[in-house]
């Protein structure tokens, strides 16, 4: 193999392996883990009442969640989020508990909490949501779903509804 003809396969090797990266990076069911003032982290809990994953829940979102256990302890803080199942709940810096669909409605992509802002935003095309899910920037055109979250100081406990 002469060095012309091996130089040029390495640049087509090297040429394929970046735009499989890119092709991948634009792609819709990127999911990636949330970041919010604090950053971000994504929990799947195994705690009894939780539904929103499963098929047989058919979408229904109620459980509660206990910010004193280890799962949960990024929420003790304020300007804080974390992905639970299909819901994204955050601490504003306030204090305030906010429990919205995580998904942004353009393309799928697990939105995050901006607290410096008070907003929620997709890290893939950039749509912004406010504290109530409406759209405050495109491309995404509809809201995402807004779930009522009670906190109960009493028992550290955020139930989502």
């Amino acid at each position: 193999m002469e060095r012309k003809e091996f130089m040029s396969l390495v640049g087509i090797s090297v040429g394929a392996v970046i735009l499989q990266n890119c092709l991948s990076g634009c792609s819709s069911k990127s999911d990636p883990t949330p970041s919010g003032g604090t950053g971000g982290t994504t929990t799947n809990p195994t705690s009894t009442g939780f539904t929103g994953n499963a098929a047989s829940s058919k979408g229904t979102i109620d459980f509660t969640i206990d910010i004193s256990t280890s799962d949960y302890a990024t929420l003790k803080t304020n300007g804080s989020a974390l992905v639970v199942g299909d819901v994204i709940v955050a601490r504003t810096k306030a204090g305030n508990f906010i429990a919205l669909a995580k998904a942004c409605t353009h393309e799928g992509t697990t939105i995050n909490f901006v607290a410096d802002d008070n907003k929620f935003r997709c890290p893939n095309h950039g749509s912004e949501f406010s504290t109530t899910g409406a759209v405050l920037s495109a491309p995404a055109s509809s809201p995402l779903k807004q779930y009522t979250a009670t906190f109960d100081s009493a028992s550290n406990k955020v139930a989502i509804k």
